[in-house]
């Protein structure tokens, strides 16, 4: 390789190491937050603390 390919190959690399980490932190970010909003939904049923219009789905006029 001639003496700035090796550059643009590393910054290539750099960028694509950077990518996958991102798509990774997002995914796992997700994926705790859709555990949450589960447990949260099953703490609600559980208790039996909806409010009338959410459990209605009116507004309550």
């Amino acid at each position: 390789m001639s003496g700035g390919n090796e550059y643009v190959v590393a910054a290539y690399a750099v960028i694509w190491v950077v990518l996958l980490l991102y798509v990774v932190v997002i995914g796992a970010r997700t994926a705790r937050l859709n555990r949450d909003a589960e447990l949260l939904t099953r703490l609600i049923d559980e208790r039996g603390d909806r409010p009338p219009e959410a459990a209605t789905g009116t507004d309550g006029e």
